[in-house]
């Protein structure tokens, strides 16, 4: 499991300041130990919502307005690797180039391999 935790930290170290409300660079310390220490699919599905909670409007995609709300329920009801997996996915896809680091863009296609890997066992 270390590996899909390591996953969302690298995602969420990708993210810019201006991604993020300012609260979030408070917050952000006690949240990374957590995801590290993080044994349950469904506490990651938590910090996952503990995260995209953090992360501003202008961030993400129009659509992710009307989205997000599906997402949150099955970010709660979420309990496989697989399930955690494909919503991480879902708010990386969702979220905007502007607000990633440059090197996001060279390190993403081997990323999202690495996470479309827990969908295959």
């Amino acid at each position: 499991m270390v590996e899909l935790n390591q996953l969302l930290l690298e995602f969420e170290s990708n993210l810019t300041w201006e991604a993020v409300t300012k609260e979030w660079k408070e917050r952000r310390d006690s949240w990374e130990s957590k995801v590290q220490a993080a044994v349950e699919p469904s506490q990651l599905a938590e910090y996952l919502i503990e995260l995209e909670s953090e992360i501003e409007w202008e961030a993400v995609q129009n659509y992710w307005k009307i989205y997000r709300k599906s997402w949150v329920e099955d970010c709660h009801s979420a309990s496989t690797m697989e399930e955690v997996s494909s919503l991480l996915l879902e708010l990386e896809s969702n979220t905007t180039w502007e607000v990633l680091s440059d090197e996001w863009q060279d390190i993403r296609e081997n990323w999202v391999q690495q996470v479309y890997e827990f969908n295959d066992e």
